[in-house]
Formats: structure tokens, sequence, C-alpha cells
């Protein structure tokens, strides 16, 4: 067994599991709204705190994952952690997911309509 974990550890990771990592970080909508707020700029720990209205375990929480996926990068500064995107083109993609997200309502209320009007002419 100690081998095979060996030999685990060693092997690259494929593209599709490191793409997986990602979607996995940005899976939870407090780390989309973390998110799109630093794409507004650098924000401290202390901002986020009170915009989120989150625990502050909860926050930290949040940000280790979004940290470790690599999205986000900290600065220390005194008392202060300074949070930014260290990828700025994951806007894009939540700007991508957002306008599937708004094709996919727009193709379910163009059936929702279809199956109004046919109960509508069946009654």
């Amino acid at each position: 067994m100690g081998k095979k974990k060996g030999a685990e550890q060693g092997r690259k990771k494929t593209i599709y599991e490191l793409q997986a990592e990602i979607c996995s970080a940005l899976a939870n909508p407090i780390r989309i709204q973390i998110l799109d707020l630093l794409a507004e700029g650098e924000k401290n720990s202390s901002d986020l705190l009170k915009i989120l209205n989150v625990p502050k375990a909860n926050l930290s929480q949040h940000l280790s994952v979004l940290k470790d996926a690599g999205i986000i990068q900290s600065r220390k500064e005194g008392l202060y952690q300074y949070l930014s995107l260290s990828i700025p083109k994951i806007k894009d993609a939540c700007s991508l997911v957002r306008s599937v997200l708004i094709e996919k309502i727009s193709q379910e209320e163009k059936q929702n309509a279809q199956i109004i009007r046919q109960l509508r002419a069946q009654g």
C-alpha cells in the first residue's frame, strides 16, 4: 500500500482534475460573492466581514478554499490581511457562467410560456 500512495502523490494531475479543483472552489455562493467583491479591487478581511455578514471563522474557511485553489492571494500589512484576485480572468469565468444562467432561465421561461398556452387552449 505504501508504494501506491507514493505513486499517487507523484503522478501529475490531469487537466480535468485541475479544472475540477477550481470549479469546486467556486461551488459556493459566498465564495462567488467574495470573488465579485475582490474583482472591484483589493479588500481586507474586515471589509469582507462587514459586507458579507458571516462569522469570522466561516469567512476564513472560504478564503482558505480560494487560496488553496490559487484563485486569490493575500498580503499582510500591519494588522490587516489584504486580499486580491491572483487570477483576474476568474471574473471572465464567472461572467460566462452568468450568461449561461441567463440563457438557461430564458429557455425555461419560453418552455413555461408554451405549456401555459397549451393548458389555456385545453381549458
